[in-house]
């Protein structure tokens, strides 16, 4: 997705989420035991990419062992594919359950898709 990302312009970022878009976060948040504690998805891309952006950095706390921290909007939207890129490698480094990170990497396909 990392790449996907980093050839999309500002009006990519800030065209409005499809349902479709909205469906895949909420079903991310929603069964990946990560919770972004009151976050309320927004209306456009980048919006719904910076919750998905969220919930994997609250994974990768739970699974270091670190308490969860706010993760700061990008000023420009195109850093979300690099914030995507790091998150993952903190994921794929920390110790997350493998049937977890199974599952995720299902519903990062779904994401991905309905993009």
């Amino acid at each position: 997705m990392t790449t996907l990302l980093s050839y999309w312009t500002p009006p990519r970022f800030s065209a409005a989420a499809s349902p479709l878009l909205g469906d895949a976060v909420t079903a991310l948040r929603s069964s990946s035991a990560a919770s972004v504690d009151g976050e309320v998805p927004g209306c456009s891309v980048a919006d719904q990419l910076h919750v998905v952006a969220q919930v994997l950095a609250d994974l990768a706390a739970d699974a270091e062992g670190r308490r969860r921290r706010p993760l700061p909007r990008p000023g420009e939207p195109s850093v979300l594919a690099d914030q995507f890129a790091v998150l993952g490698n903190d994921l794929l480094t920390a110790d997350v359950d493998p049937a977890l990170l199974d599952r995720l990497a299902d519903q990062l396909d779904t994401l991905r898709a309905a993009l």
